[in-house]
């Protein structure tokens, strides 16, 4: 009875995991970065509507460029395609240590696993640092203000928090398969 129990934790464990992919693989297909602009002359102005970018759209704009912009860019969405790929690489080794239970295979998944759970957390942090970049602003002392602010948008934390999920329950999936 108990080796059932053992099993159907893996089951579900596999499926998590693999939802888990989808939310990532979701996340890089929406929208990534919000732009908010602003500005104002003496306290009267306001701010715009925010513009929301997806990941495919900022590599057209970033993906051949140079500079610290650029630079954060490609850190950012490095992080976050590894997150997918690693995300799928703990589902394909889940499915497989489930259904052939091989010792070698828990091993890789485990490993799999934690690094999908650090390029989780990697991918928020570049984000958080790219949109700084991006954020850009004139105050002059109350007179007059302008500028963009970027921030994450969801697809950001989707295929963070996807990734990262899919790392963690991987590891319980390495344990109970």
């Amino acid at each position: 009875m108990a080796k059932n129990k053992g099993g159907s934790i893996g089951l579900i464990a596999l499926l998590v995991v693999l939802a888990m992919l989808v939310v990532a693989i979701v996340g890089v297909c929406i929208d990534w970065v919000g732009l908010k602009a602003y500005g104002g002359i003496g306290g009267i102005g306001g701010e715009t509507d925010t513009a929301y970018q997806k990941l495919g759209d900022l590599f057209e704009t970033y993906g051949e460029a140079e500079g610290e912009t650029a630079g954060a860019f490609k850190a950012m969405a490095s992080f976050a395609i590894l997150t997918v790929i690693l995300a799928a690489a703990t589902t394909v080794l889940a499915g497989i240590c489930k259904v052939l239970g091989w010792k070698l295979f828990k091993f890789v998944l485990v490993v799999a696993a934690i690094a999908c759970v650090v390029c989780g957390v990697v991918t928020i942090i570049t984000s958080y640092t790219f949109c700084d970049k991006l954020s850009a602003g004139v105050d002059l002392g109350g007179l007059a203000q302008a500028g963009t602010e970027a921030t994450p948008a969801v697809g950001m934390w989707l295929t963070s928090i996807g990734g990262a999920l899919a790392g963690l329950v991987g590891v319980v999936a390495a344990v109970k398969s």
